[in-house]
């Protein structure tokens, strides 16, 4: 019964996210519940890894995770961060099969909702309101993707630094260090410096 209860009310979470941009029915809500399943993954364990075929997506309920590359050198490079209402997925990999290119990392505990990709499938051809939402939500990946790229060529690493701290407050006060240089795609020297020079206070986060 606890179980349950649990279950609903990261389900309300997410729902409560999403329904800020996409208008559901209580039926497709209602359908939504029985596609898939509430899933817990501890900080450090991976949603997916590289090389895989994930043939789901999971919608992140509570917690943050992180897309990222791994160079042939073991270079760590960080894709992107995923809050409650983001999907943590591979277009690749549903659409064409193909094994991703990238890991997904619970980078502190989470609680998602998994359903088949096949699943979604159904949804979207049954129901207008999983129709509209899941094709925004591609494009709202293509627009991310688009907006990271121009940030990464246009943007100085304080420029990039500021905008980081400007759009995701608590990410820069929650995540270590590593992870945002990572992601500006720095070192931490360079972040420290940057920090410094813009006389940042917060403590120096090695650890989540």
């Amino acid at each position: 019964m606890q179980d349950g209860i649990e279950a609903m009310k990261e389900l309300n979470q997410l729902f409560a996210k999403i329904e800020s941009v996409f208008s559901f029915s209580e039926e497709e809500k209602q359908v939504f519940r029985q596609k898939g399943k509430i899933k817990h993954f501890a900080s450090g364990n991976h949603l997916f890894r590289s090389g895989e075929t994930p043939n789901t997506l999971s919608f992140i309920c509570s917690g943050v995770a992180c897309n990222y590359y791994t160079k042939a050198d073991g270079t760590r490079r960080n894709k992107s961060f995923l809050q409650v209402g983001d999907v943590a997925a591979c277009l690749s990999s549903l659409h064409l099969s193909k094994p991703t290119r990238f890991s997904c990392e619970a980078l502190t505990d989470i609680v998602c909702f998994e359903v088949p990709f096949s699943q979604l499938s159904v949804l979207m051809a049954q129901h207008t309101g999983w129709q509209k939402a899941l094709n925004g939500f591609v494009t709202m990946l293509a627009l991310k993707k688009e907006a990271r790229e121009a940030d990464l060529l246009l943007l100085s690493p304080q420029q990039f630094y500021v905008q980081f701290i400007e759009q995701f407050p608590e990410l820069a006060s929650q995540l270590p260090n590593y992870h945002i240089a990572s992601y500006l795609g720095i070192t931490e020297v360079s972040l420290s410096r940057i920090r410094a020079k813009l006389g940042v206070q917060n403590p120096y986060n090695k650890t989540v």
